[in-house]
Protein backbone atom coordinates (compact mmCIF):
# COMPACT_ATOMS: atom_id res chain seq x y z
CA UNK A 1 0.00 0.00 0.00
CA UNK A 2 1.45 3.46 -0.52
CA UNK A 3 -0.21 6.82 0.71
CA UNK A 4 -0.44 10.66 -1.42
CA UNK A 5 -1.14 13.93 0.47
CA UNK A 6 -2.31 16.93 -1.06
CA UNK A 7 -1.49 20.10 1.33
CA UNK A 8 -2.67 23.19 0.77
CA UNK A 9 0.28 25.55 2.24
CA UNK A 10 1.97 23.30 -1.11
CA UNK A 11 -1.16 24.77 -3.30
CA UNK A 12 -0.77 28.73 -2.31
CA UNK A 13 1.64 29.31 0.38
CA UNK A 14 3.94 32.07 -0.99
CA UNK A 15 7.00 34.20 1.12
CA UNK A 16 7.08 37.88 -0.23
CA UNK A 17 9.86 39.85 -0.49
CA UNK A 18 9.26 42.38 2.10
CA UNK A 19 9.54 39.22 4.21
CA UNK A 20 5.97 38.18 5.04
CA UNK A 21 3.89 35.73 3.03
CA UNK A 22 0.71 35.39 0.92
CA UNK A 23 -1.60 32.28 1.41
CA UNK A 24 -5.17 32.57 0.43
CA UNK A 25 -6.58 29.10 2.43
CA UNK A 26 -9.55 29.07 0.30
CA UNK A 27 -8.23 28.76 -3.15
CA UNK A 28 -5.47 26.41 -1.63
CA UNK A 29 -7.99 24.31 -0.26
CA UNK A 30 -9.55 23.74 -3.37
CA UNK A 31 -6.96 23.48 -5.16
CA UNK A 32 -5.54 20.57 -3.13
CA UNK A 33 -8.77 18.65 -3.31
CA UNK A 34 -8.79 19.21 -6.89
CA UNK A 35 -5.31 17.89 -7.08
CA UNK A 36 -6.05 14.98 -4.92
CA UNK A 37 -9.29 13.43 -6.52
CA UNK A 38 -7.98 14.20 -10.06
CA UNK A 39 -4.84 11.93 -9.04
CA UNK A 40 -7.24 9.26 -7.08
CA UNK A 41 -9.78 9.46 -10.50
CA UNK A 42 -6.30 8.39 -12.52
CA UNK A 43 -5.29 5.65 -10.39
CA UNK A 44 -8.73 4.61 -9.96
CA UNK A 45 -9.21 4.34 -14.02
CA UNK A 46 -5.99 1.97 -14.28
CA UNK A 47 -7.42 -0.30 -11.82
CA UNK A 48 -5.96 0.44 -8.56
CA UNK A 49 -7.87 0.68 -5.24
CA UNK A 50 -8.05 3.58 -4.09
CA UNK A 51 -9.18 4.80 -0.40
CA UNK A 52 -9.62 8.49 -0.56
CA UNK A 53 -9.68 10.81 3.18
CA UNK A 54 -8.82 14.02 4.59
CA UNK A 55 -7.27 15.01 7.76
CA UNK A 56 -8.52 18.40 9.09
CA UNK A 57 -6.64 20.90 11.58
CA UNK A 58 -3.43 20.17 10.60
CA UNK A 59 -0.74 22.53 12.14
CA UNK A 60 1.72 23.19 9.25
CA UNK A 61 5.03 25.43 9.78
CA UNK A 62 7.33 27.17 7.25
CA UNK A 63 10.41 29.20 7.74
CA UNK A 64 12.10 29.42 11.25
CA UNK A 65 14.98 29.35 12.45
CA UNK A 66 18.35 29.26 10.14
CA UNK A 67 16.01 29.99 7.14
CA UNK A 68 16.06 33.39 7.03
CA UNK A 69 11.93 33.66 6.86
CA UNK A 70 9.89 34.14 9.62
CA UNK A 71 8.19 31.09 11.57
CA UNK A 72 4.45 30.66 10.34
CA UNK A 73 2.41 28.72 11.20
CA UNK A 74 -1.08 27.85 9.32
CA UNK A 75 -4.00 25.39 10.39
CA UNK A 76 -5.36 23.45 7.61
CA UNK A 77 -6.81 20.23 6.39
CA UNK A 78 -4.77 17.71 4.38
CA UNK A 79 -6.48 15.68 1.58
CA UNK A 80 -4.78 12.31 0.68
CA UNK A 81 -5.55 8.86 -0.39
CA UNK A 82 -4.19 5.12 0.37
CA UNK A 83 -3.83 2.61 -3.11
CA UNK A 84 -4.13 -0.33 -2.77
CA UNK A 85 -2.73 -3.40 -5.51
Amino acid sequence: MSQQTFNPINFGFTFTDDGWYTFDRKTATKAALQARNAEAKKLTQAGRIVRKWSSANQLISKGGIGSGRPHIEEVVTVYGFNVEN
